[in-house]
């Protein structure tokens, strides 16, 4: 507990913070056992926003490219495995929200999901 918290007999806020960009979800001391935001993630024991993983995806996507990759294909593999990952974390989810949240285009995840074998989502 914090000086603060130990002086007022209040429980400080419950928060985590992204290992990444250290963007910060936290709750007040009124809210009862808060829980870590379904969007967030704890891999090998660091924790990740959403915004976080996806670029962690499309990092990951970029790594599988040769040395030498240009830099129009590179671009291309980072989107497509933001693409990936976010149709992936919810197949369910309506292609026009999978779009936005990726910053693209429907007929992007469209084609995205045939070539995963998943249907199109209105």
């Amino acid at each position: 507990m914090t000086e603060a918290a130990s002086a007022t007999s209040e429980q400080p806020a419950a928060g985590w913070t992204c290992a990444r960009c250290e963007v910060t979800v936290s709750f007040s001391h009124e809210v009862e056992r808060p829980r870590l935001p379904s969007t967030w993630s704890r891999e090998n024991g660091e924790l990740y926003c959403l915004g976080c993983r996806r670029e962690i995806a499309g990092d990951a996507g970029v790594a599988l490219l040769d040395e030498g990759a240009s830099p129009d294909v590179r671009h291309r593999a980072h989107s497509q495995a933001r693409i990936d990952f976010e149709i992936g974390r919810d197949p369910e989810r309506p292609d026009n929200q999978i779009a936005k949240a990726c910053r693209t285009s429907t007929l992007a995840i469209r084609k995205a999901r045939v070539r995963l074998g998943i249907q199109p989502r209105n």
